[in-house]
């Protein structure tokens, strides 16, 4: 099983690295691409799939990101979890931005 882990999140990285060196993609794009990939195949069940067969390697890669908000969604509806992720995402702005003006950037 850990030999299948190893494999899958190693090939994960390396269709990554193919497409940052290829093409004109930000590491930010990427990512975005692979989030919207497991969501896509969390939607099909192949995701479960590739968990079940590939083991914990799969929980590690960026794509189990996007089947946990797919999963999420459907079992607690788009509303709670918009609510539940907009609370994550404004107390990040507002430390972010209180981070910023208590620390100077070195220039």
């Amino acid at each position: 099983m850990i030999i299948k882990s190893f494999i899958f999140a190693g090939a994960i990285c390396a269709i990554a690295q193919i497409i940052k060196d290829h093409t004109n993609l930000t590491s930010g794009h990427i990512t975005s691409l692979f989030v919207v990939i497991g969501s896509i195949l969390g939607f099909f069940g192949i995701y479960d799939a590739i968990v079940s067969f590939v083991g914990g390697g799969a929980n590690v890669v960026i794509m189990s990101f996007g089947n946990s908000l797919y999963n999420a969604a459907v079992e607690e509806g788009i509303f709670n979890m918009l609510i539940g992720g907009s609370v994550g995402i404004i107390s990040s702005i507002v430390f972010a931005s209180i981070i910023t003006i208590l620390f100077k950037t070195r220039s």
